[in-house]
């Protein structure tokens, strides 16, 4: 008895005609994968727009970094200044957009306008000449007023203040035009 092959009785035929078509669509793929990144890195120079070198934020200098607001209270007390001693209200400059109201300031009021807190003491003149050189009609007749706190182990701070104002309600017009030009201010009383 002679046996003959007979493909269709094993599979083999139908099972590799399946495995060669699975090979070659991997092929395919493979290629054009290949064509994709090829033609991804291959591509004329687009022009590309880099950040400068270096951090793009940067951390203010610390003679301007403030203690936690829960060190700055404002104390109220009463309102009392003697009128004669006033000084006379800065007069506002024409042609010269008003902000806010102008406030009045006397020579010994009870209140003062906090600023900044410093940790350096030398860091107070440097920074009230910029505060002044920012708003020269505003502090033509305030005066500085330093007061130094020492808040345990937090640190000594220099706390810079502008004066004096005979009531809040001045100083709370010299502080919104600080706040109007984007520095923070609070109202004290001394």
């Amino acid at each position: 008895m002679s046996t003959r092959y007979d493909p269709r009785m094993h599979g083999y035929d139908e099972q590799s005609r399946h495995a060669g078509t699975l090979y070659v669509l991997m092929l395919v793929v493979a290629l054009a994968f290949g064509g994709f990144v090829w033609q991804l890195y291959s591509a004329p120079d687009i022009p590309r727009i880099s950040a400068a070198p270096g951090p793009y934020k940067v951390a203010p200098p610390p003679e301007l970094t403030e203690p936690d607001p829960r060190e700055r209270l404002a104390l109220t007390e009463p309102e009392t200044e003697n009128p004669a001693t006033a000084a006379p209200p800065v007069a506002p400059v024409a042609g010269a957009p008003q902000l806010a109201p102008a406030p009045a300031f006397f020579t010994h009021g009870r209140y003062v306008a906090q600023l900044a807190a410093l940790q350096s003491e030398a860091a107070v003149d440097p920074a009230w000449r910029r505060f002044a050189s920012r708003a020269p009609d505003l502090f033509a007749q305030a005066r500085l007023d330093v007061e130094r706190a020492d808040l345990g182990p937090r640190g000594v701070y220099y706390r810079v203040r502008a004066g004096y104002f005979a009531d809040r309600a001045n100083a709370a017009r010299f502080c919104e035009r600080i706040r109007q030009m984007g520095q923070d201010c609070i109202v004290v009383a001394r």
